[in-house]
């Protein structure tokens, strides 16, 4: 509700509907039914009332035939109604999949009328539209949010009432001219979106609590005579969307090794310098650091991260060439590049926190 939203959905729909229709053209025949003449059928945006008022006032420039359309009222249409949960459009991409919340079903109910000076003007511009909307036509028009780089298609039917009323005068003046009206209306079937920017927040951490409806029964009686209580039994389950670090391999020749101890790099096994790192929520990773200690000579260019949840960590960034994500579990590290020696830690940081190889057993990694 904070955030402004409009996106000219009902605009765009009046304006799709009135292209559908305003390329209407009437023609004047001779006794002998040869066209001698062609007329564009004039579309206005007005009440009929509106219409009729500019045509007897004579410093209006509007002439007949016109056709006058007008908005008469919008209303949410619960046929189309579902759970506000659910959405119309979804996307596979790299971090798994977006989704285009439901919208607001709603009805646009839209008077047509049309005014003509002839009959003959009246009955043809009714056989041009009258046999394409039978019952109904379809619009096309862009989802208007653009939650996706691409255009997504929306599709609206445009339903014809199917009941046209004719108007002819039966009692004008003398400086009053003949004119016909024919009025219909149409329901077009459009949507409201909500914002693309609607006011949220990220969810980093869920905690349930799943309570059994059965548990231990203890009969207080011999004679089964008394109640029998049921204690509860309470699982609670919690997710979080910090990174979590289980394991470290050492890549050798003959397979990985892994680290489970305070562990050197001698000239024995620095021939690859490749780690895999064991896991969860590795998908989103946004940066890996070496976390190296005070007295270390890897590098002398370090980064620090702020995270809300896991405070703050500084490290020697790894460009993204020396590091892989595999998985939401697996990360392999390429550090052939370094030199120098000192002792560090593999801290792998995404939106909700970080971890560090320090997290097991509390071990280090040292080069010399």
């Amino acid at each position: 509700m904070k955030d402004y939203t409009y996106s000219f959905e009902i605009k765009d729909l009046l304006t799709q509907f009135v292209a559908a229709f305003d390329d209407v053209v009437i023609k004047r025949y001779d006794k002998n039914r040869v066209p001698k003449e062609e007329i564009s059928v004039r579309y206005v945006l007005a009440p009929k009332q509106r219409v009729m008022y500019d045509i007897v006032n004579k410093a209006q420039n509007l002439t007949l035939p016109v056709v006058a359309v007008n908005i008469t009222s919008i209303s949410r249409d619960t046929t189309r109604v579902f759970n506000k949960l659910d959405s119309i459009y979804n996307k596979t991409g790299d971090y798994g999949k977006s989704s285009l919340l439901m919208p607001v079903p709603i009805n646009i109910e839209v008077s047509m009328s049309i005014l003509a000076r002839y009959l003959q003007d009246m009955d043809q511009i009714l056989s041009n539209f009258v046999p394409f909307n039978n019952p109904y036509i379809i619009i096309s028009w862009k989802e208007p949010t653009k939650v996706e780089t691409q255009t997504v298609e929306v599709r609206s039917e445009v339903l014809w009432s199917g009941n046209i009323s004719l108007t002819e005068p039966t009692d004008i003046t003398y400086s009053e001219k003949f004119r016909v009206v024919a009025d219909t209306s149409f329901t077009i079937k459009g949507w409201l979106f909500r914002n693309a920017n609607e006011i949220s927040q990220q969810i980093y951490f869920i905690d349930t609590n799943f309570i059994s409806t059965r548990g231990d029964i203890i009969i207080s009686d011999t004679n089964y005579e008394s109640l029998f209580e049921v204690a509860d039994i309470v699982e609670t389950v919690s997710l979080s969307a910090i990174p979590t670090i289980t394991n470290a391999f050492y890549n050798t020749s003959g397979g990985l090794l892994e680290i489970t101890s305070n562990f050197t790099l001698n000239n024995t096994i620095t021939s690859y310098n490749s780690y895999v790192i064991y896991g969860t929520n590795f998908s989103r990773t946004e940066a890996v650091l070496l976390s190296s200690s005070s007295n270390s000579s890897l590098t002398t260019t370090f980064s620090a991260i702020s995270s809300k949840y896991s405070g703050l960590v500084s490290g020697y960034a790894l460009n993204t060439s020396q590091y892989d994500v595999l998985s939401d579990n697996i990360i392999t590290l390429d550090l052939s590049h370094l030199s120098g020696s000192g002792t560090f830690n593999i801290v792998v940081s995404n939106p909700a926190g970080w971890a560090s190889t320090y997290d097991i057993n509390s071990f280090t990694f040292t080069k010399t």
